[in-house]
């Protein structure tokens, strides 16, 4: 199904309008990788990346949180031998329990961040925070990529499942860099969705939404490997 030239002008304004929208609400991000990619001679900036790191719960945390439990059988002991104050104890003992592990589990959960990905002609830079040290890596320097598979929950079967969740490339000094595929391209107003709906429209309306390279993309064309085999 064809389009009008004028319905197609519409779209195609509506959609860049988003883009701009986007890309200036990283305008900071963008122009440091392209100061970045000046300084280090890393050639054109093909994309910058973004996501959200941190947030989860250290094991040790658990354990913390758990320790009022290994004080029931003691406390259990006690009411039946009858020592003063047990019983008091062992019934407050639940409340207690689960404020400690609300507690515990709110001071053991590492702080949430921004990290961050350029990927440049020549390389790319891995950043917890845009002014963070940057170290520019070469695509020449990556002599292996391999995949990384997590067992990831999934809440609509209720059960885990192996999924591909990043990249380590290693490089020819030893060094290993992940990747993670969590990474999405922050000039991309529509990074989960776009591609379902581009195969959802005409092929003459798909064709006006402008598409920005996927992580994925990245190291395949860059890393030179195949790309990710289906989760």
């Amino acid at each position: 199904m064809q389009i009008r030239p004028q319905a197609e002008r519409k779209l195609r304004t509506g959609f860049q309008r988003h883009v701009d929208e986007q890309s200036d609400r990283y305008a900071a991000e963008l122009t440091h990788a392209e100061q970045l990619a000046a300084w280090f001679e890393c050639g054109e900036v093909i994309g910058v990346f973004g996501m959200q790191a941190g947030g989860a719960v250290k094991r040790s945390a658990y354990v913390v949180a758990l320790l009022p439990i290994a004080a029931i059988p003691g406390l259990i002991a006690g009411a039946a031998a009858g020592i003063p104050g047990a019983l008091p104890v062992l019934g407050a003992l639940p409340f207690v329990a689960g404020a400690w592990f609300g507690l515990s589990m709110w001071r053991g959960r590492e702080p949430r961040r921004r990290a961050w990905c350029y990927a440049f002609a020549e390389g790319f830079m891995l950043l917890d925070d845009p002014q963070a040290d940057a170290v520019a890596v070469r695509w020449s320097e990556v002599t292996e990529v391999g995949e990384v598979w997590t067992d990831v929950f999934d809440v609509s079967a209720e059960d885990s499942r192996r999924a591909l969740t990043a990249y380590r490339l290693r490089c020819a000094d030893g060094q290993a860099h992940e990747i993670s595929r969590s990474f999405r391209n922050v000039r991309d107003p529509y990074p989960d969705v776009g591609q379902l709906l581009r195969s959802m429209m005409p092929a003459s309306v798909g064709t006006t939404m402008p598409t920005f390279p996927t992580i994925d993309e990245i190291v395949v064309a860059f890393a030179g490997r195949q790309g990710p085999r289906a989760c």
